[in-house]
């Protein structure tokens, strides 16, 4: 039986656990799970608008390393998350095996873009000037995913390359699915993102 938490400023907050996470193809309960009050909410988005300042003033290279730490824990962790996957969303296990590779891949790339150039120089219509776009972080982004792809889309494809940018992420993730998303940001704090 799996206990969830909220993972708030680095650490696992005990909440009341309102809801069961249920196995579709056969009703099996696979944890209990917070149904995050408006204050947890809130908690979170502090902590988070706290740690922005520190976050988007680490070095890209710093937070690329971070990323490719994640990348090895998913590699190490693969079985175990398609596994999670199934048991969730009642995919097959190709399916999930599929997902826990995407969310490999995208977490490879965010953390190649470290040492790229992340800006653009776009033509100007004259011939004298030009126009140079530079991605800047903006502060807390929110992530609300669906279930089908629990960790593909919420907590590499919407997450990864906002917080390789600067940002600092709260996730929301579906009821349906929140296993996997807490165990993949168990992976994040294993692999040594900061708090907030």
């Amino acid at each position: 039986m799996y206990i969830g938490r909220n993972y708030v400023n680095g650490v696992w907050q005990q909440s009341r656990l309102d809801f069961a996470d249920l196995n579709p193809a056969n009703e099996r309960e696979l944890g209990l799970f917070p149904n995050s009050t408006l204050a947890e909410v809130d908690a979170a988005v502090e902590a988070a608008r706290k740690a922005f300042d520190s976050w988007r003033n680490t070095s890209r290279v710093k937070r690329a390393e971070l990323f490719d730490t994640l990348a090895q824990l998913v590699k190490r962790y693969k079985d175990i998350l398609a596994k999670i996957i199934s048991e969730e969303t009642g995919k097959n296990l190709n399916e999930s095996n599929a997902e826990v590779m995407e969310a490999l891949h995208m977490v490879q790339v965010v953390a190649s873009t470290g040492r790229e150039p992340h800006g653009t120089v776009v033509s100007s219509e004259l011939s004298c000037k030009s126009v140079n776009v530079i991605r800047k972080p903006k502060g807390v982004v929110a992530v609300i995913s669906p279930w089908n792809f629990p960790l593909a889309i919420g907590s590499t494809w919407c997450s990864a390359p906002a917080i390789m940018e600067g940002n600092c992420v709260v996730h929301k993730p579906s009821e349906l699915t929140p296993m996997s998303a807490q165990r993949f940001a168990e992976l994040y704090h294993e692999a040594g993102f900061p708090a907030g």
